[in-house]
């Protein structure tokens, strides 16, 4: 930092502020509503509903924003959530509309459903943080028009007033690369100690000094020949409290450069960066009270560590441990969304913060079990927390895998068997399970429906214990009376003991290995062959063999072919 010497300030006096949003996990809080919802836009203005605006502003982290949704009918913090997310290519919509007649003088988005790419967005959750970060700046820093970037835009957490845009299709704007410049902008600013107010005005005369051209060429170019006359300068004019009265700035004088890439320094770091919380910033009154845009307003600026991390490429993966209480502590300096999509199912949440704590919860578990068969739930605990589960928390999760392969039994209920579309059997319909099969209410009322349809139907009512045999001649997929076995006279019992082994071989050495260091891990005691890559287990081991298996799925596709010789 030393080699910059960039002045440190005392901001006392002056009004400081912190973005204390958090744009990554109002982003996903964004994306599981419209996921969850068909979202459709305004027809006229291609915003937000202002029903789903209310609930969002509700849910996102801008105090705010549900105070700015009733009085305007939008937030502007859940606008550039909204826009953030198109950027990222997890939604689209239409941006063009239509004119809807002659004399229409704006578009219309007619139909304008939100639509999820939900591929995208699940391969971002799967990303490390560091390319979570990557992906998100990126989709950031490179979005800008000629007339719409720091110069004549205030960033969404911003104060400073900006250039006018007229005439800002020409001139030297239309050449410059703004994501190019934001880039090195990042790869300076990397260079501060995190936690120490410097002087933004020393900040424009480090780079005043070092990288004078840093924002416009020595040598512009230009999109007209005519442009030429104006010079670089030509698309920034001051102005006084007459709009109209316009001041040049000329190459020649002595504070041009603080006057032009001065302000556009004082305007980057109170956009993305301030947007990001990779900033805190303090402001003061401008230097120019005469003239605006305000110069030298913004008077400091303070790196956090979040930015120094992103750009040394070292964000670290969030630390989960798992508690004897049930409880799972997620620590992540950025939002952990790809494990908190892996666990939210799963759990409860007890707070949020650096460290957010959830709670397994029993319902939860059974049910995400019971729909997905191939959910391995302490496989993913052990993933996230890198084996480090209690073993009073696994013995638990074994027991709630078992519950939930328990079915439900409907008291007070009918289960009606036949091919039958009477509209009598519609309105005691609860549950359709097949054409042939669903559950009923009153029962009783609908036999009595079915014989003034002139059908047979026949009641059996079972008892609490057990079900009973249906009678013979009812045509069921169930059991009938017939179906009992006859008893017989009791035979004696002989008990044969029997061992069967079974052998799995490898395709390679590689896979072996993986295979046979998880059994070790797991403390299976089974009979290994390097020579032929192969490994012997009986029965009661099928179990751990079944586990391992699992842990190997995430690298291959694992197929089954039995052999004989």
């Amino acid at each position: 930092m030393s080699e910059m010497n960039l002045k440190q300030i005392d901001v006392n006096g002056l009004k400081v502020f912190s973005n204390h949003c958090d744009l990554r996990k109002d982003l996903h809080l964004f994306m599981d509503y419209v996921w969850n919802r068909g979202v459709k836009r305004s027809t006229r203005e291609n915003r937000l509903p202002k029903m789903d605006a209310r609930r969002l502003a509700k849910l996102i982290s801008d105090p705010l924003a549900p105070e700015e949704v009733e009085e305007y009918g939008y937030s502007a913090w859940l606008d550039y959530i909204d826009d953030t997310t198109l950027k990222l290519g997890f939604v689209s919509y239409d941006i063009a509309g239509e004119y809807m007649g002659y004399s229409s003088s704006e578009p219309s988005y007619p139909d304008n459903y939100i639509e999820i790419d939900e591929s995208k967005y699940n391969n971002f959750l799967d990303m490390t943080l560091q390319d979570q970060e990557n992906l998100l700046v990126k989709s950031l820093v490179d979005k800008y028009t000629d007339c719409d970037n720091e110069f004549f835009d205030t960033g969404i957490m911003g104060n400073l007033d900006t250039f006018s845009s007229n005439g800002c299709a020409t001139g030297v704007l239309p050449t410059l690369n703004f994501a190019k410049i934001r880039n090195f902008l990042l790869k300076i600013m990397q260079h501060c100690q995190s936690g120490i107010w410097y002087s933004a005005a020393s900040f424009v005369q480090y780079l005043k000094t070092e990288h004078p051209f840093f924002l416009i060429p020595k040598k512009p170019s230009y999109k007209y020949k005519s442009d030429r006359i104006d010079g670089r300068y030509g698309n920034f004019n001051e102005r006084k409290d007459d709009q109209y009265h316009y001041i040049e700035i000329s190459p020649k004088d002595s504070n041009a450069f603080e006057r032009v890439e001065g302000r556009y320094v004082e305007r980057f770091i109170e956009s993305i960066p301030l947007a990001l919380g990779y900033v805190d910033v303090a402001y003061g009154k401008s230097e120019y009270k005469e003239r605006k845009p305000s110069l030298n307003a913004l008077k400091a600026f303070k790196v956090n560590e979040s930015l120094l991390h992103f750009m040394e490429g070292n964000i670290p993966e969030p630390r989960v441990t798992i508690q004897p209480n049930f409880e799972i502590h997620v620590e992540s300096e950025f939002y952990p969304a790809g494990t908190l999509d892996k666990l939210n199912p799963l759990t409860d949440t007890i707070s949020e913060n650096t460290v957010t704590i959830l709670k397994l919860n029993k319902k939860k578990v059974t049910a995400r079990l019971a729909n997905d068969e191939s959910l391995d739930v302490i496989a993913t605990l052990r993933n996230l927390s890198g084996s480090n589960v209690p073993q009073n928390v696994l013995t638990e999760l074994e027991e709630w895998a078992g519950h939930s392969e328990v079915f439900t039994l409907y008291y007070g209920f009918g289960l009606l068997e036949g091919n039958l579309n009477l509209d009598a059997t519609k309105n005691f319909t609860v549950k359709k399970i097949s054409p042939a099969l669903r559950i009923v209410k009153e029962p009783k009322n609908l036999f009595g429906k079915l014989e003034e349809a002139k059908l047979v139907p026949t009641i059996v009512k079972h008892s609490d214990k057990a079900f009973r045999s249906l009678p013979d001649g009812v045509k069921s997929r169930f059991p009938k009376k017939s179906d009992t076995p006859v008893k017989r006279k009791k035979k004696k019992i002989v008990t044969l003991k029997r061992k069967t082994v079974i052998t799995l071989y490898f395709p390679d050495k590689m896979v072996f290995e993986k295979c046979s260091n998880a059994l070790i891990q797991e403390r299976c005691d089974i009979e290994m062959d390097r020579n032929n890559k192969s490994i012997s287990y009986s029965g009661e081991e099928q179990k751990q063999i079944n586990s391992t298996l699992k842990t190997l799925k995430k690298e291959y596709v694992i197929k089954m072919k039995d052999i004989n010789w």
